[in-house]
């Protein structure tokens, strides 16, 4: 998943239309929707003004973007309730244990293709 994907998935979360996160965020909307359609890539400082606009760490952001929230998921209002559930967990843990956690997903992932694959 990308960063423009996450963007979407948390203003579709909080009810926001692309022209009101583009204005609590000071953008255009038109990069709103760049930036969600994966055409651009915000810099730190927009990414930081859309994740306070969208009440949402940075970290929160970019861990989901690592695959913590798979792109299926997202259409599953269970599996969407248990992928907020987690990024909050996560957003509590110190630094090492996120980086721990990240790996531990990346290897379910890889052994799950596997069993698929088997």
């Amino acid at each position: 998943m990308n960063i423009g994907h996450v963007i979407r998935t948390l203003r579709i979360e909080r009810g926001l239309t692309q022209e009101e996160l583009a204005l609590a965020a000071n953008i255009v909307t038109s990069n709103v929707s760049r930036i969600e359609s994966g055409h651009r890539n915000p810099s730190i400082a927009l990414l930081e003004r859309l994740a306070e606009t969208l009440s949402t760490p940075v970290s929160a952001i970019y861990a989901a973007a690592e695959g913590l929230i798979d792109d299926k998921e997202t259409t599953d209002d269970q599996s969407l309730s248990d992928a907020q559930s987690l990024l909050r967990h996560f957003q509590g843990l110190s630094a090492g244990h996120k980086r721990l956690t990240l790996e531990y997903v990346k290897m379910l992932k890889r052994l799950q293709k596997e069993e698929s694959t088997a």
